[in-house]
């Protein structure tokens, strides 16, 4: 965990001027709600995205919300196997022409992701000093963390 840490502190520092806009788009705002500002880093092209948390699914490849509970099974602990004939018995073709979906685009997050980064958003707005959600997209998966804006003031 201390290595990603350090990954995540010089991705801040790489893309520094970005933090700096982001996080005083931040602390403008009011209250939070899913316009509160976050920063994506495009590893793969070095781009930046800077905009509001509603934008994560249109800004992350996700899967198919018929896949949630297929994803969840398997966290779980359930065999693939098993997990794919359970999904497949609950929701039929429409489980299976996601399953096609999904290979066909390689999406690295699910909706839980989803969820689950913009109550990390959230969370950050409430501390004191505020902060602001970063996400770094890698090639294979999305890594997402909270950077003070307190330097940024």
């Amino acid at each position: 965990m201390a290595d990603l840490s350090r990954i995540h502190q010089a991705l801040v520092e790489d893309y520094r001027e970005s933090f700096v806009l982001a996080a005083g788009q931040l602390l403008a705002q009011p209250s939070w709600n899913l316009e509160a500002t976050v920063v994506l880093m495009h590893l793969n092209s070095g781009a930046v995205t800077i905009g509001p948390v509603c934008n994560l699914p249109l800004w992350l490849e996700h899967l198919p919300t018929e896949l949630d509970v297929f994803v969840r099974l398997q966290e779980q602990g359930v065999s693939f196997e098993e997990a794919y004939a359970q999904c497949l018995a609950e929701q039929g073709q429409e489980f299976v022409d996601a399953c096609e979906t999904a290979k066909q685009k390689k999406p690295l997050v699910t909706h839980d992701n989803l969820a689950e980064l913009t109550a990390l958003s959230q969370k950050g707005f409430v501390r004191e000093p505020r902060e602001l959600l970063a996400l770094a997209q890698w090639s294979d998966h999305v890594s997402g963390f909270l950077v003070s804006c307190e330097p940024y003031l």
